[in-house]
């Protein structure tokens, strides 16, 4: 997101004078800002890019611990191009509470968001409770526990993205 790149090597590596480049198909460069490396991942930021373009990056000054000489990593990333959908990373029901959690794996934005969660009868929601950069809250009626729900969630988007989605999925209550 917003051209962060994460390069995740294969095996622990060690720098000197790192640097990383990047072209697009037509050859031209961007620059870039290393915002973290450790033993085994280094993440950059693209400035200036755009989405749907396919970039290719070099890092050179990196080497495998077990090796002696310090070379050059190449690989090739696409920014995409559709608004695609935020995606969920973890859903909690807490009985107790009667409230069911959403967190999604990107920060987000929101615009009238309804939810429901339903077994396709009932509609669960009576509120959305809390909701913030990178989750929502709702009250829900009692769930049964080990059962299948199906949820909707709309008026949400990619933080940057310019269109308003809908992310549905299910998910069986626990706890």
């Amino acid at each position: 997101g917003n051209g962060r790149v994460e390069v995740d090597f294969k095996s622990k590596v060690k720098y000197k004078n790192v640097k990383v480049t990047v072209t697009d198909s037509a050859g031209k460069t961007y620059t870039t800002k290393i915002n973290k490396k450790d033993s085994d991942d280094l993440t950059f930021t693209i400035n200036g890019f755009k989405k749907g373009v396919t970039y290719t990056y070099k890092i050179s000054g990196v080497r495998k611990r077990s090796e002696k000489n310090y070379s050059q990593v190449t690989g090739k990333i696409t920014i995409p191009a559709a608004a695609a959908a935020p995606g969920v990373k973890k859903i909690d029901y807490d009985r107790g509470d009667r409230e069911v959690e959403f967190k999604f794996n990107t920060k987000i934005q929101w615009k009238s968001p309804k939810v429901t969660i339903t077994d396709g009868k009932t509609n669960y929601v009576t509120r959305i409770k809390e909701r913030d950069n990178d989750e929502i809250e709702v009250k829900v009626k009692k769930l049964t526990k080990g059962k299948k729900y199906t949820y909707t969630i709309t008026g949400v988007r990619v933080k940057g993205n310019s269109a308003y989605t809908t992310v549905t999925g299910t998910f069986t209550a626990k706890k």
